[in-house]
């Protein structure tokens, strides 16, 4: 019984003083971006019915849910997509598109803590509804960029891939959604040996197995698109193609395109997302510092019909990276001892320095 009240559980945290005035600094120049490209910042609630996140979400087993006094079935939020997605389709319905949003707060998910890995940890992004898909689809990705570059992080790498580029290809084969399934997880984490395995188990014809044998290989700059061109040719597919290839064309104009890397094995991500997908990794780290897309079939769910596009970043996976500079006013570093003096006290903080009563 003792254990419960002096320890926290497992996968939560506690940040004081100089580790938390470093999340708040971290958490401003991220904000300070945001803000440079016309977001306004959204605050929505720590919890919400459960079948706002089951919509979209996908992985209800990592939801912590409960039911309050009056039967409804809540949920602690996991993610914040599906709470902004919900406003804009309700409360900011007649709202002139573009909307651009941002938030920052805590997430919790049931996962099992290790590394990289919290039950509750701390989310930082943007959302964008309504604007011309190729333009937003761009402008996010840029918001990322400067993010990290204004963070001082110059080592970092942008894996875009595309939802659709898969899914023109598994909309040809025939198989049950469990088997989709599972080919999708071993591609996922390329998995060749696993997906050898699974090949040999299902009834495709030889050309499509080597076209699944290609996707987790498919890595690089503009010649993995046009290796791809030879093996696909479906609709879906060719338009996603040619989706990527002009992000990475303006990229290249503007001098950023060394930051972006093909990734048409990259098919990871909630159910929602519908267009690009992509992750951030920075040198050093072994997991991605951020992640996104676009979910264009989300907000249509609470009975708004508008494309979307957004991402976010880990603030617990960006502080193990980035030490930003505390501001010395706000430190017990800086600050003058005063013994009792109240009113000299009072004197030096309207002068803007930072004081500590000596009791």
């Amino acid at each position: 019984m003792a254990r419960s009240f002096t320890q926290i559980p497992p996968g939560t945290q506690i940040l004081i003083g100089r580790a938390a005035r470093r999340r708040r600094v971290l958490e401003r120049a991220i904000c300070s971006v945001f803000e440079g490209w016309s977001y306004e910042e959204i605050i929505p609630p720590i919890f919400d019915y459960y079948d706002v996140f089951a919509k979209g979400w996908g992985q209800e087993e990592q939801i912590y849910r409960f039911i309050d006094r009056e039967g409804n079935i809540l949920a602690l939020r996991p993610e914040f997509t599906s709470l902004v997605a919900k406003t804009v389709a309700t409360r900011l319905v007649s709202s002139p598109k573009p909307i651009r949003l941002y938030y920052s707060g805590e997430v919790l998910r049931f996962e099992k803590p290790k590394g990289g890995r919290q039950r509750e940890f701390a989310q930082i992004g943007v959302e964008h509804y309504g604007g011309s898909r190729k333009t937003a689809d761009v402008e996010v990705l840029l918001i990322a960029v400067e993010t990290f570059q204004r963070l001082g992080i110059q080592s970092f790498q942008i894996n875009l891939g595309s939802v659709d580029f898969f899914g023109g290809i598994v909309d040809r084969i025939e198989l049950p959604k469990e088997q989709i399934d599972t080919l999708k997880e071993v591609l996922n984490i390329k998995d060749q040996p696993g997906l050898e395995a699974l090949l040999n188990t299902l009834p495709l014809e030889e050309r499509r197995k080597k076209i699944l044998r290609a996707v987790p290989h498919l890595t690089g700059g503009t010649e993995v698109i046009t290796e791809a061109r030879s093996l696909v040719k479906n609709s879906r597919s060719v338009e996603a193609l040619n989706h990527l290839e002009e992000i990475y064309s303006i990229f290249d104009r503007l001098d950023l395109a060394r930051h972006l890397t093909i990734d048409l094995g990259e098919i990871r991500g909630f159910d929602y997302y519908t267009g690009i997908l992509f992750r951030a990794y920075v040198r050093g780290l072994g997991f991605e510092v951020a992640g996104g897309g676009r979910y264009d079939g989300l907000p249509a769910a609470f009975g708004d019909d508008v494309p979307a596009v957004g991402f976010s970043f880990s603030l617990d996976r960006l502080e193990q990276i980035v030490t930003p500079t505390l501001d010395s006013t706000s430190s017990e570093d800086g600050a003058v001892d005063v013994d009792s003096d109240f009113a000299k006290a009072l004197q030096l903080r309207q002068s803007g320095k930072a004081v500590k009563l000596c009791l």
